[in-house]
C-alpha cells in the first residue's frame, strides 16, 4: 500500500519538472508565432536623387591604433564625411588626436578640420592647429600633416608657442621618432626666434 506522503512527494517532483517545461514552451511561442507587423515592402522609400545639400556623415567617430613601437594613437572628431566617391578620402571636423608614446611622453593635436587619406595613412590638419606636449610645449600653426599609423608629423606653415625656455617662433616643426633610441623629438627649423624666460628658482 502506497502511503499518502509518498504520493505527495512524487507529485511535487513531477510538478518541478513539468512547470519549467510548460513555461519554456509558452516563451517559445512568443518568438515563433507570427506577429501582425507591417511587411517591409510597405515602409516608405524615397526614390530618385537625394535632397539638395544632403550628405553622408558619421557622428563622433573614434579611431584607435598602435604603432610597431608600441605607441598608442587615438583620433576622435565631431563628424566625418566622405570626399567625393572615394571612400579613402574623408573630411573630419574638429579633430582631436592623442598620441601616447612608449617612452611615457604624450602629444595632443587639435584642428578645426582634417582631410584623412586612409590609403596613404595621413591626416592633413588645417585651421587653428594646436599641439600640446607632456614636456611643456604648447604650439599653434595653421597647417600640419600627420601620419595616422606611426609617430610622424610636420607643419606646412610657421609655428609659434611657449615652452620651458620661453616663447618662440619657427618656420617649421617636425615631430619624429629617433631611429636609435625611439624617443620622440620636436625639431624646429626655419628661422627660430626665442624669447628666453628664465624660471624663478
Amino acid at each position: 500500500m502506497v502511503r499518502r506522503g509518498d504520493s505527495y512527494t512524487r507529485l511535487i517532483g513531477w510538478l518541478k519538472l513539468l512547470l519549467p517545461l510548460v513555461a519554456l514552451v509558452m516563451l517559445s511561442t512568443l518568438f515563433l508565432l507570427p506577429r501582425g507587423s507591417a511587411p517591409v515592402s510597405t515602409l516608405p522609400v524615397v526614390e530618385g536623387d537625394a535632397p539638395s545639400g544632403a550628405r553622408e556623415q558619421i557622428v563622433a567617430p573614434v579611431y584607435i591604433g598602435t604603432t610597431q613601437d608600441g605607441d598608442q594613437l587615438r583620433f576622435t572628431a565631431d563628424t566625418v564625411e566622405p570626399l567625393g566617391d572615394e571612400a579613402q578620402q574623408m573630411l573630419a571636423n574638429r579633430l582631436d588626436a592623442q598620441l601616447d608614446m612608449a617612452d611615457g611622453s604624450s602629444l595632443a593635436l587639435r584642428a578645426q578640420e582634417a582631410r584623412i587619406d586612409s590609403g596613404a595613412m595621413t591626416a592633413d590638419l588645417q585651421g587653428a592647429v594646436r599641439i600640446e606636449s607632456s614636456t611643456g610645449y604648447v604650439m599653434d600653426t595653421e597647417h600640419m600633416v600627420s601620419a595616422i599609423d606611426r609617430i610622424g608629423a610636420q607643419t606646412l606653415a610657421p609655428v609659434s608657442g611657449t615652452g620651458p625656455a620661453g616663447r618662440f617662433t619657427a618656420g617649421k616643426l617636425v615631430i619624429a621618432s629617433d631611429a636609435s633610441t625611439g624617443d620622440v623629438q620636436l625639431l624646429f627649423t626655419g628661422g627660430i626666434k626665442l624669447v628666453y624666460d628664465p624660471q624663478d628658482p
